[in-house]
C-alpha cells in the first residue's frame, strides 16, 4: 500500500505493510534517550544522537516511532513552531508521561521538570548543560559530578540539603534576605585528580531582561551581578555548598551584549572576582543563524573573561589565572 507522508507536528501512528499501527519494543537504547530526557528537559535530535550515535536514518525513524501513537513516550513541545525556520529544523523532544513511567518502572529516579519560562529559554539551559556533558566525553581527563551526586556527598551542609530548593542560595544583603539560583543545576568538573571547579549552575541570558533598570524590583543583569559579588565576597558558596572554589558562567546570544554584560561588570569593579565570572554566546532559539552544533564546545572553547585571559576549562592550569578559589 502506498503511504502518506507524514507531518512532523501530528501523532499519527507508523503504519506497519498490512496498515495496522507499528508498537515500539523498547530497547537499552531507548531507556538511555529517556534518561537523557529526563535529565535535560529538551533537546533537539542532533544533540540526542551526539549522545547515543548511530545512522542518521534510523535514529530519526526511532524517534518518530517512540513519538507517535500507539508509543508516545516522548514528545515535540508545541513551541518549537513559533521558530519560523521550525520546518527545517532538527525536531526537539521531552520525555512524555509513557516515558517517564517507563524508567520508574526500571527503578530510575525521574524529577522531570517543567517548562518554567519561555521555551527559547528552556532550551537555551538544555542544549548549554548538555554540551558541557558531550565536552567531558570528548576529553575523558575531565569528570562532571553532577548535582545528584554532589547533593548525596557529606560535603554539602545538612541544613542545605533540608531545604526545599538547596541548589537555591540565601544571603542577606542590606538587611533583607534574598535568594539566588542559576540556571541549570549546580555541578562540579574536576579536570585533575586533585583540582575541583565548583559551578552553582549558569546564567542563560536570552537577551529579555535589560542589563541595568531604574526599576529595582525588575530584574536585570546587575542585580545578578551584584547578587553573585556578594555571595562570592561573603564567601556564602562556602557556607551553603560546602564548595572552596565558586564560577559562575553567563551565556547570552550575541558578541554585542555579550560585550555589554562584560563592561558593566566591569563598571561594578569587581576586583579579584572578576576572574569567576566567564562569558560566551549562541544564536537565540528565535535567530536566523545556524544554531549551536551539538558538541562539546561549551566545555571545549575558551570563555571570555573581565580583565583576565581566557579561561579554559578541560585545562585550567593553560590559563594565566587558576580556577578562582
Amino acid at each position: 500500500m502506498k503511504r502518506e507522508v507524514q507531518s512532523r507536528w501530528d501523532r499519527d501512528p507508523v503504519l506497519d505493510k498490512d496498515g495496522k499501527p507499528v508498537v515500539a519494543r523498547i530497547t537499552e537504547k531507548d531507556v538511555e534517550l529517556f534518561k537523557l530526557l529526563e535529565r535535560y528537559t529538551v533537546l533537539p535530535a542532533d544533540y540526542l544522537r551526539a549522545f547515543l550515535g548511530g545512522n542518521q536514518r534510523a535514529f530519526s525513524a526511532r524517534l518518530n516511532l517512540l513519538y507517535r501513537s500507539p508509543n508516545r513516550y516522548i514528545d515535540r513541545p508545541e513551541q518549537q513552531r513559533k521558530n519560523a525556520d521550525a520546518n527545517y529544523r532538527y525536531l526537539v523532544y521531552q520525555l512524555d508521561d509513557k516515558g517517564a513511567d517507563h524508567l520508574r518502572s526500571l527503578g530510575c529516579p525521574v524529577n522531570r521538570k517543567k517548562i518554567k519560562r519561555n521555551f527559547a529559554h528552556e532550551l537555551m539551559v538544555s542544549e548549554i548543560a548538555a554540551s558541557i556533558e558531550l565536552g567531558t566525553r570528548e576529553h575523558p581527563n575531565v569528570k562532571l559530578i553532577q548535582w545528584r551526586d554532589i547533593l548525596a556527598s557529606d560535603k554539602v551542609p545538612t541544613r542545605t540539603k533540608e531545604q526545599a530548593n538547596p541548589a537555591t542560595i540565601p544571603f542577606v544583603m542590606e538587611g533583607e534576605v534574598h535568594h539566588l539560583m542559576a540556571d541549570g543545576d549546580p555541578f562540579v568538573l574536576q579536570p585533575t585528580e586533585h583540582q575541583f571547579m565548583f559551578f552553582p549552575g549558569f546564567e542563560a541570558d536570552c537577551a529579555t531582561e535589560p542589563l541595568d533598570a531604574a526599576d529595582t524590583s525588575r530584574t536585570s543583569i546587575r542585580q545578578k551581578f551584584r547578587a553573585y559579588l556578594h555571595v562570592m565576597e561573603n564567601r556564602v558558596y562556602a557556607s551553603h555548598f560546602g564548595s572552596s572554589t565558586f564560577m559562575v558562567p553567563f551565556i547570552t546570544t550575541n558578541e554585542t551584549r555579550m560585550k555589554s554584560m562584560m563592561a558593566l561588570l566591569e563598571s561594578m569593579k569587581p576586583g579579584q572576582h572578576a576572574r569567576r565570572f566567564l562569558f560566551k554566546h549562541i544564536p537565540a532559539f528565535t535567530s536566523y543563524e545556524k544554531p549551536a552544533p551539538p558538541t562539546g564546545h561549551m566545555l571545549t572553547e575558551p570563555w571570555h573573561r573581565v580583565g583576565n585571559t581566557p579561561f579554559t576549562l578541560t585545562n585550567p592550569n593553560t590559563s594565566k589565572e587558576k580556577a578562582a578559589a
